[in-house]
């Protein structure tokens, strides 16, 4: 009677205690386990008895179950079993998709030593667990076809011989690592023209990690680079080309470089024939503000744009007057124009793929009128340098954003877009402020710069749901914020389309810009003078085109052109608007010039104030390991993995014709046709 008591007991006092199974916790972030435990109890407690009875009470027959050895003394009741203790650790420091993961359940349990084991995926991307009954995982993680990292979650329960069991979760989020061609077509992307050591850096990194360690750098500004042409007391404009190229060649923030090169050729100002040529210092500023606002917010940006006196010069609204019908003056349109047309909004009403809109009868929506145009004009009145004494005259500080006069601005009723009005009276600051934020807010600013950001950086032909994509981000960054510049740089980089994981696309990739062409060889060949100087007067004559220096607001090119051979299959090619026959043999005879002429191993001695290109590393390449090598190399460093077998059996030719030539000669060639071959003069 007294066995069978005590089996129901212990049946009943199991069920309560396991409460029909256990639990999963909730898991945390990153690579973290939780626990859940469930208790089994041990068979002398049973459900109905709270206490052993006492010696007092006179239980002391061994037919009621009391055992104890000695009289007078109390029993000491037995603990129930405890459940283990379960930790998840991970083996390898960085888990990285495609490689093998370890993971180890480490428990720790005083009473036991052998335990049973069970494994569990519970989310992510699916995995071949294999054996799942050991203390140990060991499993290989797909390499799934994004940038983006997978995030995985794993358990694994414990149980001990008596029942008692602990399930652990485990957090894990596997990025990438990049190859040497993958990181090579990052970086000919995110960089100004990358260096071999940078491919080397980046290789093993997610493009996350990359993007990442680049926005955290502090911006390489371009004003403290400024110097005074030899014996003058002033810089001139080949000072401040000369600064560019000093931070452009240097900096560590590559990427800041290249995304602050691109908003240069969409928010435009130029020293090009013009007033501001002798304005070094502002025209230094003002890219610098490109610099700083580059991973900031886009609304700041254009406050930053539309208060330096170097715009406020290029498209005349610094010194803009109110009306004044007695002196024939009107307010000036020209930047209340541009804003709209090139800087925010468009012409045309956009969709947020950026095909423009229809209306019923199939034709275009204009975004804006005459009376916004007037509207916007009179904002844009009552602004001139800072700390002016008066109005007229002024203190011609290109450097700083500008001041109101307010009895200088208009303070007539002014329409903006979508209808609304800032009524009469409204003083410039507060205009400003109202006429900046409609902009900002208007519907078409996310499609309209993510598609021309997106165009400068990666491809010209974007598919509409890769720009709908992106400006989705500058929209909300997830966090609600619109216009977060740098959430929508990485929605660029780390886009399918970018990265190439998806789908092949019939159409990928950009001509590249022939300064970008230049400024890679000049990179890569640790280009520089002795007295430390970049004077390349001319940037146009040998380019096609220069930093800042336009010859017009609409930049070189125009994000729509489309050369003739183009225009039939719906494509657009800008940077071929500048391919005319005058600027590609400029360009090709500079190429010459750095590659051949100026290759510093072949002479015995350098002119001091001449660039020189030093192909060292090459040329000890191809001395020790031969020309295939060589190859291999530049094809990633200078063609993304994309060198083709014609283009490689091209350069073994040459080679060949130049055999007996000296290494420094042979290299110079090769980096000559490199120059020239198609592959390299395309971004893929």
């Amino acid at each position: 009677m007294n066995t069978h008591l005590y089996f129901a007991a212990f049946c009943l006092t199991t069920l309560v205690a396991c409460g029909g199974g256990s639990s999963d916790s909730k898991p945390t972030s990153g690579n973290t386990s939780s626990n859940t435990t469930t208790d089994t109890p041990t068979p002398q407690q049973s459900a109905g008895d709270t206490e052993q009875p006492s010696q007092e009470q006179g239980d002391n027959s061994e037919g009621e179950g009391n055992n104890d050895a000695s009289e007078g003394t109390d029993e000491t009741p037995e603990q129930p079993n405890t459940p283990p203790e379960v930790v998840v650790a991970v083996a390898q420091p960085e888990v990285i998709k495609g490689a093998p993961l370890t993971l180890s359940a480490n428990v720790a349990d005083p009473e036991d030593s052998s335990f049973s084991y069970l494994w569990k995926q519970l989310s992510g991307p699916e995995v071949e667990l294999g054996d799942v009954t050991g203390s140990t995982l060991v499993i290989t993680l797909p390499e799934t076809y994004q940038a983006t990292g997978d995030t995985y979650q794993f358990s694994v329960t414990v149980m001990d011989p008596q029942g008692a069991e602990t399930t652990s979760e485990i957090d894990v989020y596997a990025s990438n690592a990049m190859s040497d061609v993958q990181a090579a077509v990052l970086l000919h992307q995110g960089t100004m023209g990358p260096t071999l050591e940078e491919v080397n850096a980046a290789t093993g990194m997610s493009e996350e990690q990359w993007l990442d360690a680049q926005m955290a750098l502090p911006a390489t500004l371009h004003s403290p680079l400024l110097e005074n042409y030899p014996d003058r007391d002033t810089p001139y404009q080949i000072n401040r080309i000369d600064a560019w190229w000093k931070a452009t060649l240097s900096a560590d923030d590559q990427l800041r470089q290249r995304v602050a090169f691109a908003l240069s050729e969409i928010f435009v100002v130029s020293d090009a024939n013009n007033a501001l040529k002798g304005e070094p210092e502002g025209m230094l500023a003002y890219y610098d503000l490109l610099l700083e606002h580059a991973f900031g917010n886009f609304r700041a940006l254009l406050e930053a744009v539309t208060l330096s006196p170097v715009m406020g010069t290029y498209l005349s609204h610094l010194g803009n007057e109110k009306a004044d019908p007695a002196r024939n003056i009107r307010p000036d349109e020209n930047y209340a124009r541009e804003v709209m047309q090139l800087f925010t909004i468009g012409l045309d009403m956009l969709d947020q793929d950026g095909s423009i809109m229809r209306d019923d009868s199939g034709q275009s929506i204009a975004t804006y009128s005459q009376q916004e145009i007037t509207g916007f004009a009179r904002v844009f009145t009552g602004w001139t340098f800072a700390f002016s004494a008066r109005w007229n005259r002024p203190s011609r500080n290109f450097s700083l954003p500008m001041q109101a006069f307010p009895e200088y601005h208009s303070e007539l009723e002014k329409t903006l877009l979508n209808g609304e009005v800032i009524p009469a009276g409204v003083g410039p600051e507060d205009s400003m402020q109202l006429a900046l934020d409609n902009l900002f807010n208007h519907s078409n600013v996310g499609p309209f710069i993510s598609k021309q950001l997106i165009q400068r950086l990666i491809t010209s032909n974007p598919t509409a749901q890769y720009v709908e994509r992106v400006a989705m981000v500058f929209n909300d960054n997830g966090s609600g914020v619109r216009g977060d510049l740098s959430a929508v740089v990485r929605a660029i980089y780390l886009d399918d389309e970018a990265r190439r994981y998806g789908s092949v696309l019939a159409h990928q990739g950009k001509i590249k810009e022939p300064i970008l062409k230049g400024v890679q060889m000049w990179r890569t060949l640790d280009a520089h003078s002795e007295e430390g100087n970049y004077f390349t007067w001319n940037l146009d004559d040998r380019f096609g085109q220069g930093p800042m220096l336009s010859p017009s607001v609409f930049n070189f090119f125009r994000p729509d052109h489309q050369p003739a051979e183009l225009s039939e299959q719906g494509l657009f090619a800008p940077e071929l608007q500048i391919a005319n026959d005058a600027a590609m043999i400029g360009t090709l005879n500079q190429h010459y010039s750095d590659l051949v002429w100026r290759m510093a191993e072949r002479h015995d001695t350098l002119n001091p104030s001449a660039i020189y290109l030093y192909g060292h590393s090459d040329i000890s390449l191809l001395e020790a390991s031969g020309l295939n090598a060589l190859l291999d190399r530049y094809n990633v460093l200078y063609f993304a993995g994309n060198m083709s077998q014609a283009s490689r059996e091209a350069f073994i030719e040459l080679d060949a014709y130049f055999v007996n030539k000296s290494a420094a000669d042979r290299v110079g060639q090769l980096l000559f046709m490199v120059s020239l071959s198609p592959e390299f003069n395309v971004q893929y």
